[in-house]
């Protein structure tokens, strides 16, 4: 920790202080009339997650077409060289969004810090990443331990739930925590809040929690393999010889391509698998059709497929009239992401004014966020994974 502020403290001063003297917490700055209307989009354009960077770029590009003039995105790769930042006049930078790896964002934080810069994080999931820049970094993707609570919570809001569980754990440190967290919440759920969507609740009921979810019966069986002992096709049980009707896959995207053709093998053509986000591509649920297995996927944000939200037909409708193929929830994220930054800045000239807008709570875009410090999960909807669906993954 010493290291690392250290390591700030040093780049705050390498900057000149030309660029410094014109941050006077001013959005338009006074004396050079200088405006902020440039976001950046950093997101990779080359190596292995070059398609990713591009359904990224496409829905950054929709949504900036949306507000029409007045504003210039500004596409940066973030496999590319980071000194390109030196390039850029961050006076005129209102806000930026991207980046897939914490390697790199790491690398380019304390610049955004240095200036007071705005930064989105659509696909960044971990709390360290929001945490390097209190008050200006704002995460909306959930939490390894997040997903493991969303999946629990979904588990026991079910008017029938099921009877038997086997819970199948990878070996990182963030598929270890999303198992902890989606046992914990299955023995000791929390109160639930009224989803800021529902039509016609008011302010005061949206804040009020709905009773208490029961945990589950302590009766049901609920079994925990790890990545290892689930692979050993020898080892995976049968509940009274029958398969568990519920699968959850805390495994990151290798583990589950790794594991598919056992699960094939085993009794479970009738089980249906849960995942996250971690496991939504489209290798993954190609995989799962092959093998004719029953594949959920909680996605970060909303359900692009069921969805009723006016605001999310339109976005399918865009996306497909533009890029003649289905839009992806990496797609949908950087769309949301500029959204609620363009509205940030739109809503005032000051820095304080913008990063106000952001803390507030629940702004509506595709879905609902809650951008406070200490607001609530970031939202994810369940998708059935099919050979109609499979185009919305990337």
């Amino acid at each position: 920790m010493k290291l690392t502020c250290l390591v700030l403290f040093g780049l705050f001063f390498v900057w000149p202080t030309g660029s410094a003297m014109a941050l006077e917490g001013t959005r338009v700055l006074p004396d050079r009339l200088i405006k902020a209307d440039t976001f950046l989009l950093t997101v990779p354009l080359s190596g292995s997650l070059a398609s990713w960077g591009q359904k990224a770029w496409q829905g950054a590009e929709l949504a900036f077409s949306n507000w029409g003039g007045g504003f210039k995105l500004k596409i940066l790769d973030e496999n590319g060289d980071s000194r390109i930042l030196d390039e850029i006049d961050f006076r005129k930078v209102a806000a930026s969004i991207g980046y897939f790896t914490e390697n790199r964002f790491s690398i380019d934080a304390p610049r955004y810090i240095y200036f007071k810069t705005p930064v989105l994080l659509p696909y960044l999931s971990t709390k360290e990443a929001a945490g390097l820049g209190p008050g200006i970094f704002f995460r909306l993707l959930s939490t390894s331990q997040e997903q493991g609570r969303f999946l629990a919570l979904e588990i026991l809001k079910k008017s029938k739930r099921p009877t038997s569980l086997l819970i199948i754990t990878g070996s990182g440190s963030a598929q270890i925590a999303q198992t902890a967290a989606l046992i914990e919440t299955l023995v000791n759920p929390p109160p639930l809040l009224m989803s800021p969507l529902e039509e016609g609740a008011s302010s005061r009921a949206q804040s009020k929690a709905a009773p208490p979810l029961k945990p589950l019966d302590p009766k049901v069986q609920v079994l925990t393999l790890n990545i290892d002992q689930a692979l050993d096709s020898e080892r995976l049980p049968e509940f009274g010889r029958r398969s568990p009707e519920l699968i959850i896959l805390a495994l990151d995207l290798d583990e589950a391509l790794r594991l598919v053709p056992t699960l094939a093998e085993a009794p479970y053509r009738k089980a249906v698998f849960w995942g996250s986000f971690p496991l939504g591509f489209r290798d993954v649920g190609a995989a799962f059709i092959a093998f004719n297995l029953k594949l959920e996927l909680a996605l970060p944000g909303a359900n692009l497929v069921n969805s009723k939200n006016q605001a999310v037909l339109d976005f399918n409708r865009q996306y497909l009239e533009t890029y003649q193929a289905h839009p992806t929830w990496i797609a949908a994220l950087a769309f949301d992401s500029l959204n609620l930054a363009i509205k940030a800045v739109s809503s005032g000239e000051t820095d304080v004014a913008v990063l106000d807008f952001l803390a507030r709570r629940n702004h509506q875009a595709l879905t609902a966020y809650d951008l406070s410090s200490n607001g609530a999960s970031p939202p994810q909807a369940l998708m059935s994974v099919s050979n109609e669906t499979l185009g919305y993954l990337p």
